[in-house]
C-alpha cells in the first residue's frame, strides 16, 4: 500500500479534486477513493467552481478493499478509520497520496482531456511560472513516466554545463609510415574522439587537409580507431524491428554523417535510375523496382528493400513496384556497418580527389608518440545542442552522453559512465530528478523515466543558469522549425512557444517554455502514457494544454 503523507494546510484545503472519478457514476476508481474504502468510509462528490471535490462521509454496506483482512476485523478497521479522519480535518491536516494520486487540474481542461478519451491517469502536468517559488499547476507529477525524447534536455542541459558550449571535438590522422613525394608507404590511421556532427562535408573537408599536406597516395590500409568509446558496453540492438532505420543507429567514436545513406529513385524516360548518397564503395545496389503504368495517384510505397551484408560491404536489392509518373523519390536508411561505412565514403571520395588508396580496412590504436598529421575540428556544442533537440537527433544524443562519460572517467567511455556524469552534476546542482532512469540519453527506450516535476525543476534551473540562452534557443519553434514546424501554428504568436518534443509507441511528450501574452514565460512538462495511444489524441492533448495555459486570465 502506498504511503500517506500528511501536509499542514487550512482546513477550508481539505476538499481534494481527483478528476478521475468526475465522471457521474458514483463508482470511483480513483485510488483516494480506494484507500476511503478501505478505511471504512464513504464519499461523495461535489462541483465546486473550476474542480471536483470529493468529500468523505460514513460508508454503508461497503465491502473492505482489504489485501486479506478479515471480516472479523472489519468493524474496528473502519471505526479507526473515521475517527482518524476526523483527527486530520480537526487539526487541520490534509491527506494527499505520495505520487500517484490525480492531482487537481481546472475543470475546463480535465472536460477536454476527458472528451478527448484521455484517462486523467496517463498525464503528468507540470507548469510553473519563472520567478515564481510555487508552480502553477501540478497533475500526477511526481509519477515516473517514459519522456521518449524529451530525455535529451537532460543530457544536453548537463553538456552545456559540464563541457561549455564552446567545446568542440577534434578528428585526427596520423601516417604510420614514410611519406616521400606524396606517397605514404604504410597505414593511414583516423582517430575518432566522439563528434557527434561529423557530415559528409566536414569528412570531405578532412580529406582535403590530407591533401593540402601533401599525400596523394596510400599504399597500405585505413586504419579506424573508434576505441574512446566501448563498443561492447554499446546497446546495438534496434528499439523496433525497423533495425535500417536511421533513428536505431547506435553512437562510435568515429561516427561519420551519422551511419546514413540515402536511396535516391529518379525516373528516366519509362525506366528507374537509382543511386546511394553519399556513395561509398563498400556499397553495392541493385535496382529490381517494376515501373508501373498510368497516373502516380499518390502510389509512392510500393518500394521494397532487401540487405544483405558480405565480407567486403553490403548488398543492397531495391524492388517493388512504382509509376515513373510519380516522380523522383528517396528515402534514407543505414545499410553498411559501422567501419565498412567510414572506410567506403573515405574510399569514394579519396578516389574521387585523385588518391589512391591500395589496402582495405581495419581497427587500431591512435599512436601516443606522435603528432597529429591532418585534422578536423568541429563546429561549437552550442551548434551539436542545438541540432539534437530541434531535429531530435538520436544517434547525436548518445554519443554526447559517452563525451561526457570519456570526460567523466578520462578513459575509455560507456554508457553508465555518461549516466553517472550527470547524476554527479544533478547532484552538485541541486536539481532534484529521483525518479531518472536515463539508459542511453536519447530517450530512444522503453526503460528511461522521469517525472514531469523533476524535468520541470531541470528547465527551471537551465532557464536562469549561464547558459540558458544557449539551451532555450535550442528548442523548437511552434509552427517555425524543428520537430514543431507543422504544429501549434496560430495557437500563440511567433515565438512564444518553445517545446522539445517526445513520441514512441504509447508516448507522447513535450517539455520547454511558454511565454503568455503578460510576457510572463513558464517551464512546461506534458508526459502521456497510455497503451496503444492514438495519434489524435496523443496531438490533440499537448494541444488542449497549451490553449489552457494561454488563455487571458
Amino acid at each position: 500500500m502506498r504511503t500517506l503523507h500528511f501536509e499542514i494546510s487550512r482546513a477550508h484545503r481539505v476538499r481534494r479534486c481527483f478528476l478521475d472519478c468526475g465522471k457521474q457514476s458514483d463508482r470511483c476508481s480513483c485510488l483516494s477513493l480506494r484507500i476511503l474504502h478501505y478505511w471504512g468510509l464513504g464519499a461523495k462528490r461535489l462541483t465546486d467552481g473550476d474542480s471536483r471535490t470529493i468529500i468523505p462521509t460514513r460508508a454503508t454496506n461497503l465491502a473492505p478493499l482489504g489485501y486479506g483482512v478479515r471480516h472479523r476485523h472489519y468493524q474496528a478497521i473502519r471505526s479507526i478509520g473515521w475517527n482518524l479522519l476526523q483527527l486530520v480535518i480537526a487539526s487541520g491536516l490534509f491527506l494527499s497520496v505520495s505520487h500517484n494520486t490525480v492531482a487537481a487540474m481546472p475543470q475546463s481542461l480535465a472536460v477536454e482531456l476527458e472528451h478527448l478519451g484521455l484517462p486523467a491517469t496517463a498525464i503528468s502536468l507540470y507548469v510553473h511560472r519563472l520567478g515564481d517559488d510555487q508552480p502553477l499547476l501540478t497533475h500526477l507529477a511526481d509519477r515516473p513516466r517514459n519522456p521518449a525524447s524529451t530525455m535529451k534536455l537532460v543530457t544536453t542541459a548537463a553538456a552545456l554545463d559540464l563541457l561549455t558550449p564552446t567545446h568542440t571535438w577534434q578528428t585526427h590522422t596520423y601516417v604510420l609510415g614514410q611519406l616521400q613525394r606524396g606517397t605514404l608507404d604504410g597505414d593511414l590511421l583516423i582517430q575518432g574522439s566522439g563528434d557527434p556532427q561529423l557530415v559528409i562535408e566536414d569528412f570531405w573537408r578532412l580529406i582535403e587537409n590530407l591533401r593540402q599536406r601533401g599525400l596523394r597516395h596510400i599504399t597500405g590500409d585505413l586504419v579506424l580507431d573508434s576505441s574512446l568509446f566501448d563498443r561492447n558496453a554499446i546497446n546495438t540492438k534496434p528499439l523496433d524491428h525497423k533495425r535500417y532505420r536511421a533513428y536505431n543507429t547506435p553512437p562510435d567514436a568515429l561516427l561519420v554523417n551519422f551511419r546514413a545513406t540515402r536511396l535516391e529513385v529518379f525516373p528516366e524516360g519509362q525506366s528507374l535510375r537509382i543511386y546511394a548518397d553519399p556513395p561509398a564503395t563498400t556499397l553495392r545496389l541493385e535496382n529490381h523496382i517494376k515501373v508501373l503504368p498510368g497516373r502516380c495517384k499518390g502510389r509512392t510505397g510500393g518500394i521494397t528493400l532487401t540487405v544483405k551484408h558480405q565480407a567486403n560491404g553490403t548488398l543492397a536489392k531495391l524492388g517493388g513496384r512504382y509509376p515513373v509518373t510519380c516522380g523522383p523519390t528517396g528515402f534514407g536508411r543505414v545499410l553498411l556497418t559501422q567501419d565498412a561505412y567510414v572506410y567506403g565514403v573515405f574510399r569514394h571520395l579519396w578516389l574521387a580527389s585523385g588518391g589512391t588508396l591500395l589496402g582495405t580496412w581495419r581497427s587500431g590504436v591512435a599512436p601516443t608518440n606522435q603528432r597529429a598529421f591532418a585534422s578536423h575540428r568541429s563546429d561549437p556544442l552550442a551548434n551539436t545542442v542545438r541540432d539534437i533537440n530541434k531535429f531530435s537527433n538520436n544517434v547525436m544524443a548518445r554519443n554526447l552522453l559517452l563525451t561526457l562519460a570519456a570526460k567523466h572517467t578520462q578513459g575509455i567511455a560507456t554508457p553508465s559512465d555518461g549516466r553517472a556524469a550527470v547524476f554527479a552534476w544533478l547532484t552538485r546542482t541541486g536539481i532534484r530528478m529521483p525518479h531518472l532512469a536515463m539508459d542511453n540519453g536519447s530517450g530512444l527506450s522503453r526503460s528511461a523515466r522521469l517525472s514531469a516535476r523533476g524535468l520541470g525543476q531541470l528547465l527551471l534551473h537551465a532557464s536562469h543558469g549561464p547558459w540558458g540562452p544557449e539551451f532555450i534557443s535550442s528548442l523548437p519553434l511552434a509552427g517555425m522549425d524543428g520537430s514543431l514546424r507543422q504544429r501549434f501554428r496560430g495557437l500563440a504568436p511567433r515565438g512564444r512557444i518553445r517545446l522539445k518534443t517526445g513520441r514512441l509507441s504509447g508516448v507522447r511528450a513535450m517539455a520547454g517554455y511558454v511565454t503568455l501574452s503578460d510576457n510572463q514565460t513558464h517551464a512546461v512538462v506534458i508526459l502521456i502514457n497510455q497503451e496503444k495511444l492514438s495519434n489524435r489524441i496523443g496531438d490533440a492533448a499537448p494541444a488542449a494544454v497549451l490553449r489552457w495555459l494561454l488563455r487571458p486570465r
